[in-house]
């Protein structure tokens, strides 16, 4: 457990929170390891105000805008995930993890977006062709959408 996760277990067992000024002593990767921990723990409020300050003090960090599409993965907030998931490949550009991809077609999936799912998981299949996760999404839901998924166009987001 690094010293962030046990300062905020140790403020939150004597009522009292960090503000953000003794939370912007930490580096981002040390903010993801905090909330990674504590939600290991199952401290999920703490984590998510820990996940709300580190975007809040290190805007655009990869670190912190992966936590945060997990965490609203957590909890379901798919068009959050989405956002930061699509903010997250922006900033890692051609470098977008093979589960940045599958993430992003599974978090489309779940908001009845097959057709952008599809086209999604074409675009990850770019990157990586080998990848067995993408490839199984694709299939899934070409097979969902039949004859329709021959007119499926290049990748577009949603406006």
């Amino acid at each position: 457990m690094n010293a962030l996760a046990q300062s905020l277990l140790s403020a939150a067992k004597f009522g009292r929170h960090l503000n953000d000024r003794d939370v912007s002593q930490f580096t981002a990767a040390e903010v993801r390891e905090a909330i990674s921990t504590l939600v290991a723990q199952d401290k999920l409020s703490l984590a998510d105000a820990l996940c709300e300050a580190g975007l809040s003090l290190h805007p655009g960090d990869e670190n912190i805008l992966s936590m945060a599409a997990l965490m609203a993965n957590l909890h379901q907030d798919w068009a959050r995930s989405e956002e930061y998931l699509r903010e997250l490949m922006a900033v890692q550009g051609d470098g977008a993890t093979e589960f940045t991809w599958n993430l992003l077609v599974r978090v489309l999936r779940c908001q009845c977006e097959p057709l952008e799912a599809l086209n999604t998981a074409q675009a990850g299949l770019l990157m990586y062709p080998e990848s067995a996760d993408l490839q199984q999404e694709r299939a899934e839901l070409q097979a969902q959408l039949g004859d329709v998924s021959a007119f499926i166009g290049p990748v577009q987001q949603r406006q």
